[in-house]
């Protein structure tokens, strides 16, 4: 396992600064959620890993399209719902579990099943884990400046997963969020 770890590793800081920061911080909101849902040490494990690399699949998609200023055309947009896709084939390659291969395919999936992409996956509903880090994965993506827009307030961030709970994301995973996580992070932030 050293040497897919070591390929892993090279592959995430081979990401932009960007992308890495944001998979730290996903990683991390992942783990606090799960701790709080009682997860255990080995589901635990599983989640730190693919919550980390869940967007590995970013390494395929051409810089000049993740850091664009401007909205994304269609074509852009159909390259960047590519990434969950190419990012599955690269750990499938590498031999990680199925718990880990299913963040890094299904991130971006509805927690009821009912949308998200990649689309062939749309009407299966995906694993707690996966769930978990959907909900960590949107909040710091809504939080964060990009190249094309300002990052939103946390108290936003977090009325759009409880808006959007039942439906794109867990309920248990946002109120669990919302109750245990959040709290912290209006007091550091």
């Amino acid at each position: 396992m050293h040497f897919e770890h070591d390929v892993l590793m090279g592959i995430m800081a081979d990401l932009d600064e960007e992308t890495q920061a944001h998979s730290k911080r996903v990683q991390s909101l992942a783990v606090a959620i799960g701790e709080r849902m009682g997860l255990t040490s080995a589901e635990l494990k599983e989640l730190n890993l693919g919550a980390y690399i869940h967007d590995i699949g970013k390494k395929f998609i051409p810089e000049t399209i993740l850091k664009k200023k401007a909205p994304l055309t269609p074509q852009e947009w159909e390259i960047i719902e590519m990434h969950p896709k190419r990012g599955y084939s690269l750990v499938e390659a590498l031999g990680l579990s199925d718990a880990v291969k299913g963040i890094v395919l299904g991130h971006h999936l509805w927690a009821d099943g009912q949308g998200g992409y990649p689309q062939e996956l749309v009407g299966l509903k995906p694993s707690l884990l996966t769930q978990i880090t959907t909900a960590a994965d949107v909040f710091d993506a809504m939080i964060s400046h990009r190249a094309y827009r300002q990052g939103l307030g946390i108290a936003a961030a977090m009325d759009h997963l409880k808006s959007n709970s039942g439906t794109r994301f867990n309920i248990e995973v946002v109120a669990v969020f919302e109750a245990e996580v959040y709290p912290s992070l209006r007091i550091s932030g």
